[in-house]
This record gives C-alpha cells, sequence and structure tokens, in this order.
C-alpha cells in the first residue's frame, strides 16, 4: 500500500486565517483511498521544523511528501515549483527567530525544483472548479526554508515531493479571497489523488436500508418479510367429498292405482284361480324373487303399476278363493 506524508504548518502565534493544519487534518480523517494518509503538523520555528520533516520522512519511508502552508496573499490554491536556497525571513517564527540574508544550506544548490507533478495537479484542480495557480518560487519565508530542507533530503529518493500553499480561511485585507477549510481539504485530496494516479470519483449515496417489517401488514403485529405465501384458492384446497347414495325405503303397502290406467297384460293371474275383481299393484320385485332394487339417487318415481281386473267374489262363484300377496303380506285374510 502507498504511503503519503502529509505536514502542515502551524498557525505562528496570533494569526488569523490559517487553515493548513485544518485542511490536513480533515483529508487524514475523510480519506477512503487505496493510499495510506499519514499527516502530521510542524511547528512554525525554522530549525525545529526541519527537524520534525526529517524524523517524519525517517519513520514512515513515504512514497510521497506534500508540505502544506497558508499563504496569507494568496487568492487560489498556489502550486510552488522552486525552493530557492535562502532565509531572508519577514516576520520571526514561533521561537523568535528571525534569519536575515542567510542560505539555507551553505555550499548547496541556489534552488531545487519540486518532484510534483505541476502542471497535471494544476490542470486535474481546475477540472473540478477549484482555483488554482502556479507560482515560480516560495519566496525566502518559513514555508520556502521547509520546502528547500525537503527537496534536498529526498533529492537520491525519486519520491514526488513539493509545497503547496493554500488561501486563507479568513480574508487578512478587505476584500481578500477566504477559502473553508473543507474546500481546502477537497483540493489537497485533488493534489494526494493525482500524485498517485488515482482518478477521483465522487462518493456514492447510502444505499437505502431494507426494511426489516412489512409496511402493508394489516396484523396487530409486524410480520418480518419473507417469501410470498403460495395460496390456493377454496375449491382447490378443499378435498373432494364422495357423494353420499340417496337411500330409499322400499314399501310394500299397495299404492291406489288410477282407474284410467289400463292393467299391465305382462302379470297375468295365478294359475287354477280367476283374476281378482279389485286391483292389485305388484311391485316390480318381491321377497322371493331374489332381486334387490337398485338404488340411484336421481332415479324417477316408477310409474304406477296397472291394476289388475278384478276378481269375482268367490261365494258368487263357488270357487276357491286363494289369498293375494297384499292379503299374506298384510295379514288380511278372511280365511
Amino acid at each position: 500500500m502507498a504511503r503519503v506524508l502529509l505536514t502542515a504548518l502551524e498557525p505562528l502565534p496570533g494569526a488569523a486565517g490559517d487553515g493548513a493544519a485544518d485542511a490536513a487534518r480533515i483529508l487524514a480523517e475523510t480519506w477512503h483511498g487505496s493510499a495510506e494518509i499519514v499527516a502530521r503538523e510542524l511547528t512554525p520555528a525554522y530549525t525545529e521544523a526541519s527537524r520534525r520533516l526529517r524524523a517524519s520522512v525517517a519513520k514512515h519511508l513515504p512514497d510521497a511528501v506534500i508540505v502544506v502552508a497558508t499563504r496569507p496573499d494568496a487568492t487560489a490554491v498556489t502550486i510552488e515549483r522552486l525552493a530557492v536556497n535562502l532565509d531572508d525571513a519577514p516576520v520571526a517564527d514561533a521561537h523568535g527567530a528571525q534569519p536575515m540574508d542567510a542560505p539555507i544550506v551553505a555550499g548547496a544548490p541556489a534552488g531545487l525544483w519540486t518532484t510534483l507533478p505541476s502542471r497535471e495537479l494544476l490542470e486535474a484542480l481546475d477540472a473540478r472548479g477549484l482555483p488554482a495557480q502556479l507560482s515560480v518560487n516560495a519566496g525566502s519565508g518559513l514555508a520556502n526554508h521547509v520546502f528547500y530542507v525537503l527537496q534536498r533530503e529526498l533529492a537520491e529518493w525519486g519520491v514526488p515531493s513539493g509545497l503547496i500553499q493554500l488561501p486563507p480561511t479568513a480574508p487578512s485585507a478587505p476584500g481578500g479571497v477566504a477559502l473553508p477549510a473543507e474546500v481546502l481539504a477537497e483540493a489537497l485530496r485533488t493534489i494526494v489523488e493525482t500524485v498517485l494516479g488515482e482518478e477521483h470519483a465522487e462518493p456514492a449515496p447510502p444505499e437505502p436500508a431494507a426494511p426489516e417489517y412489512d409496511a402493508d401488514a394489516t396484523q396487530p403485529f409486524l410480520m418480518p418479510i419473507s417469501d410470498p405465501i403460495a395460496t390456493e384458492s377454496a375449491a382447490e384446497s378443499a378435498p373432494e367429498l364422495a357423494a353420499a347414495p340417496l337411500s330409499v325405503a322400499p314399501t310394500l303397502a299397495p299404492t291406489a292405482a288410477s282407474p284410467s290406467e289400463p292393467s299391465d297384460p305382462g302379470l297375468p293371474p295365478a294359475a287354477g284361480r280367476p283374476e281378482t275383481s279389485h286391483p292389485v299393484v305388484v311391485p316390480p320385485w318381491g321377497p322371493t324373487s331374489g332381486e334387490v332394487p337398485a338404488l340411484e339417487a336421481a332415479a324417477e318415481a316408477p310409474a304406477a303399476e296397472a291394476a289388475e281386473p278384478q276378481q269375482p267374489d268367490d261365494d258368487a262363484t263357488g270357487a276357491v278363493r286363494h289369498p293375494t300377496w297384499d292379503e299374506i303380506i298384510s295379514g288380511r285374510s278372511d280365511r
């Protein structure tokens, strides 16, 4: 994993609108890139700042180093391109030191170039609508001093390094430019992503949380959402009931025959006796026939049987009269 060392100069005592350290801290707290961001603050003193910078580089062995400072008169994010070997401090540092007309490192080159991709950083900031500009040199103050020490320290390392100066967070003069620390942090984010060769990606909106319960439930309690319950119609789910046969109780009682109905020619009178004179209805089955009636639910009622011709009275004819089936079954017999 790549590691970026982001160092920021702390504000001088009594300085207003110095948001470099705040912007670096915001970036480190909100960074979600593939690289590791190590944010460190430098005391605003010539000797102490150089010592802390060298110690941080030796400890973390970063793949890129960026120094961040606030420039009160800056109107945009300024990408410094040249560190000058000269200390000519306009104001004293936090320890009261104010070097004048002195080389930073005696006998060292007069200037050292940044190894950050200056032009690419400018284009990336412009593409995001952030004010940015290139600067030939960083002046001769504390920020330039740290810049020169950094470039000389990493001259043999071959890692990208340089100085970025930010506008103040509060105007230093009437009509001056001021940018919030959050905007400055976004500018630093763009710079780090460009140095690492990463494309800037807007953070994806959080996905809506899936409802844990069914909002349309009508029960007095809420049911967890699950797979829909398979339902079937009542007609499909109800078991088929076998149709119960209709029972018809047979009766052997004689029925009254209509006088207009003809007699059944298929029932001859008993042998040896004349036909009866009163109508008799004989069912199509009898107790001696061995046949059992078929019970059907939708069977129509049998038609009334034709009555036999009435037989003459035995006393009138003098012949022996035999009892009929109806008389035998009903017990009505005079003999």
